[in-house]
């Protein structure tokens, strides 16, 4: 981790934190993806933003300019964090789409957003563009996109082409980042449109909320998900390298964590509960249930340090450094956080949604049972009266639904 790296409030896009990133950290690698035959794309950030501009060009040869749209329906992995920065750095706004979207879905999304331009990602676990019927598409695969020159016998670049890019206007933090749409399912999906600004006021409370440390992170979140983007811009921006994974094996991603020596995990609740069910029935196998009973009782009242002592072969078993777990995106059950902090493992806890990134979190030395903490700084909370919603104003918030005037005027007031 950089202990020098500057703010989020010091960026001018979050294109800037890659290039950033870049300058500092020249030789560590930033990324890499667990795959099927180990590790793949180790790239350092200098790599991750060469990419992104091989990337940039791709999307301007094909006709992309800035306030289009890009479709983007690909598992999480460097490749994907590639092609959304070339995005940025002309202007494009990506429309992310989770993977386990309905073609139809897709297809009403893509009409929402006036594009037919589709990026899609390859491999076992990836969607099938058959799948999908878009009129005049235009689809491309995120590998093809983020390639060397000349690969695949793609035509070369021409000479001249990183001056055009460079050419190009950059983003700036009133530049629209992306339009996250809801799933449509029944009814006309809306889009929540964030900027550039949004995306880093989030990533500045972050800062606030996450403790300085060395970091080193697993990730299973989706980059279609705006928790797994807030990761990613996170780890360039501190210079913690992220570790991709797209199993949902416990038994490989506990290895895969071990092996990267995990300290810090961002995750949602269904996770945690994925791990500590799996603890619990190695537990329960080795007919030691009784004793890791009495014993978290016991922990729960010593420091930190010394309850990871007190389960250091489990903790062994995921690398020996994991300390913190960050978590967000629905109901975390206070027993699955007391089980967690029994044998060592803070979880900081936050709030939020898709049109305000995080609006409270606890912090590493406050963080009780079923609470969500406290407001994050340059962010305004309270409840409305009568109704009890919970009402968000801040930098973080996002401007509206895309080409929505009902749904934005439903959503935000006359004082934001």
């Amino acid at each position: 981790m950089n202990a020098t790296y500057p703010a989020a409030r010091d960026y001018g896009s979050i294109l800037e934190i890659l290039e950033g990133a870049a300058r500092r950290n020249p030789t560590e690698n930033a990324m890499a993806l667990a795959g099927d035959a180990g590790l793949e794309n180790e790239w350092t950030a200098p790599e991750v933003l060469r990419r992104s501009r091989l990337a940039a060009w791709r999307l301007h040869a094909l006709g992309l300019r800035a306030g289009d749209r890009l479709l983007t329906w690909s598992p999480s992995g460097p490749e994907l964090a590639a092609l959304t920065f070339g995005a940025m750095r002309v202007g494009v706004a990506i429309v992310p789409l989770d993977l386990r979207m309905a073609p139809e879905v897709i297809e009403r999304i893509a009409a929402r957003a006036e594009t037919s331009y589709l990026a899609i990602g390859t491999g076992r676990d990836a969607p099938d563009p058959r799948d999908v019927r878009l009129t005049d598409a235009i689809i491309r695969t995120v590998p093809s996109l983020v390639g060397e020159p000349g690969a695949d016998g793609a035509p070369p670049f021409p000479a001249d082409w990183e001056a055009q890019i460079d050419a190009l206007p950059r983003p700036t933090r009133e530049t629209l980042f992306e339009i996250v749409f809801t799933s449509g399912t029944t009814a006309a999906p809306k889009g929540a449109m964030l900027s550039h600004g949004n995306i880093l006021a989030t990533l500045e409370a972050a800062d606030q909320v996450i403790p300085h440390r060395q970091h080193r992170l697993v990730s299973l979140l989706p980059l279609s998900h705006l928790f797994g983007q807030l990761e990613m811009g996170y780890a360039l921006m501190v210079g913690a390298p992220v570790l991709y994974i797209r199993s949902r094996n416990p038994r490989v991603i506990f290895e895969a964590i071990a092996a990267h020596h995990v300290t810090t995990m961002v995750v949602v609740p269904q996770v945690l509960d994925l791990f500590w069910s799996s603890f619990q029935r190695e537990v329960d196998k080795r007919g030691k249930t009784g004793q890791v009973a009495r014993l978290r009782s016991v922990a729960r009242h010593l420091p930190y340090p010394v309850r990871r002592r007190l389960f250091g072969a489990f903790h062994e078993r995921l690398g020996g450094q994991l300390r913190l777990f960050i978590c967000s995106a629905a109901f975390l059950p206070p027993d699955l956080q007391q089980g967690w902090e029994d044998i060592g493992v803070v979880i900081i806890q936050g709030f939020g949604a898709t049109e305000c990134g995080f609006a409270v979190a606890n912090r590493i030395d406050d963080h009780p049972l079923g609470v969500v903490g406290r407001p994050v700084d340059h962010v305004e909370v309270r409840l409305a009266e009568g109704t009890g919603e919970v009402l968000v104003r801040g930098p973080n918030v996002f401007s509206g639904y895309w080409r929505d005037p009902e749904a934005t005027a439903a959503a935000l007031d006359a004082d934001g």
